[in-house]
């Protein structure tokens, strides 16, 4: 387990600094992933060979779009950017908590899985 100080060196401005510069490269990759919410970029290297799986997701609910970020770790389990802290086995049991969500706010209001409230920055 790292002691306090151990962490504050780490945060410090120009760990944090050095830590970007080497990693920039995949970091604008990820960074632009992410802003695609129609597809999921995985990346590996498996004995010498690069592999790249793209998983795009078009998802209705009740005839509506669901719009968000849907990520897909290399196990395969999804995750829905408007329900942190979750995974799940697959995109049908992330569109149930959708509903099971919903359902517990009193319906498809502003800030449903259609209209999600989270927002970069806050």
């Amino acid at each position: 387990m790292m002691k306090q100080h151990e962490l504050e060196q780490l945060a410090a401005p120009e760990q944090l600094s050095a830590a970007l510069d080497l990693y920039q490269d995949q970091l604008r990759r990820l960074h632009h992933m992410h802003h695609d919410p129609r597809e999921s970029v995985r990346e590996l290297t498996y004995k010498g060979h690069h592999i790249r799986i793209v998983t795009s997701y078009r998802i209705e609910l009740d005839g509506k779009p669901v719009t968000g970020h849907f990520l897909v770790n290399n196990a395969g389990q999804v995750h829905y950017h408007a329900i942190p802290n979750q995974e799940f086995p697959s995109a049908v049991d992330v569109i149930k908590r959708i509903v099971d969500l919903s359902e517990a706010l009193g319906g498809a209001d502003e800030g449903s899985p259609q209209h999600p409230s989270h927002q970069h920055g806050e």
